[in-house]
């Protein structure tokens, strides 16, 4: 049985992962129970799970990395996530391929003052935090993370 994640990740990181290495451990974000029953969700509410854990992603991306926002979609197996989640998803992720990679979200063109500012704003806070700030998440929503598949990992990160 496969798990979907989300996997915020630095451009280089990707590229690399892409090439073979592996990442070794990393963060990524599931729509396990206690996401789901922090967000009033159901087994039937996959979609809407899905968009609120890439959500999550995307914020830790904005935390957790540099330059533009990257986040990666896998479905991976289950023997791969370890710990269920917590109301935000967050699991820890084992042996990440690329062949696992189904899309990439990438920020849209012009985001980057709004983003800096967001990043700024939010510098040295925990995602619980930052979830909650009304100032960080609205400059965050201004901009959509972008859609790409895997193939197109270049011209997602520009």
């Amino acid at each position: 049985m496969s798990t979907p994640v989300f996997v915020p990740v630095a451009v280089e990181q990707a590229r690399r992962l892409r090439d073979g290495v592996d990442p070794g451990p990393l963060t990524a974000y599931a729509a396990g129970p206690e996401l789901l029953e922090a967000h009033g969700l159901g087994p039937a509410d996959d979609e809407e799970a899905g968009f609120v854990t890439l959500g999550y992603a995307g914020l830790a991306a904005l935390l957790d990395q540099p330059g533009p926002r990257l986040v990666l979609a896998a479905d991976v197996d289950a023997g791969q996530v370890q710990g269920p989640g917590d109301e935000f998803g967050q699991v820890r992720l084992e042996g990440l391929r690329w062949a696992q990679v189904s899309a990439v979200f990438a920020d849209e063109p012009g985001a980057a003052d709004d983003l800096e500012a967001a990043r700024r704003r939010a510098a040295g806070r925990p995602l619980a935090a930052v979830a909650d700030d009304e100032d960080v998440v609205g400059l965050v929503d201004r901009w959509d993370l972008l859609w790409y598949a895997a193939q197109e990992l270049d011209a997602a990160t520009g």
